[in-house]
């Protein structure tokens, strides 16, 4: 299990099957799933988001035409 956001223990990402061919980094925040992804970088990277998002941090979404 690895622990993304420093003095954050709520988050946590691990290596999980998730119905794929192969395991995924699954991101958890509380234990509540938030995404999963085949590349650790992005789950870091996805994990640094919600929490700034939680935060209050200005999001910004695409929409489709």
């Amino acid at each position: 299990m690895y622990r993304p956001i420093y003095k954050d223990p709520r988050y946590t990402i691990t290596k999980e099957w998730t119905g794929k061919e192969k395991p995924e980094f699954v991101v958890r925040f509380c234990d509540e799933w938030i995404c999963s992804t085949p590349f650790y970088s992005s789950a870091v990277g996805r994990a640094v988001g919600h929490n700034a998002e939680r935060r209050g941090a200005l999001v910004f979404t695409a929409q489709e035409a």
